[in-house]
């Protein structure tokens, strides 16, 4: 599906007051392949998701996320000079932490 298609698409969902906003992103989510939890189904390769993304997945706080990086229950990606510019986490190491049911806090 083209961008401009993906776009149309959301400004549609996000403007129709008799969707929610749950109900547009779970379509959005559809279009993309993405599972509810926001992870991609079919993904070749692993992706880095935010902080704020993976917290939101599994319902626990930012500062939660980097507690689970620290001890090896996800694994971090730093991007930029020296790794200092950006950091990200791995989606396949949240979907194996979703599978084993231990991100529940």
């Amino acid at each position: 599906m083209m961008q401009s298609t993906k776009t149309a698409v959301a400004a549609i969902l996000r403007t129709d007051p008799s969707i929610t906003r749950e109900q547009a992103n779970a379509a959005l989510d559809a279009l993309e392949g993405r599972t509810a939890a926001g992870l991609a189904v079919d993904a070749p390769t692993d992706r880095a998701l935010s902080r704020r993304q993976i917290a939101e997945m599994l319902g626990v706080c930012p500062d939660t996320v980097t507690r689970y990086a620290h001890a090896g229950l996800i694994k971090e990606f730093r991007f930029g000079a020296k790794g200092k510019v950006a950091r990200g986490y791995s989606a396949k190491s949240v979907r194996a932490l979703l599978e084993r049911g231990k991100a529940v806090a």
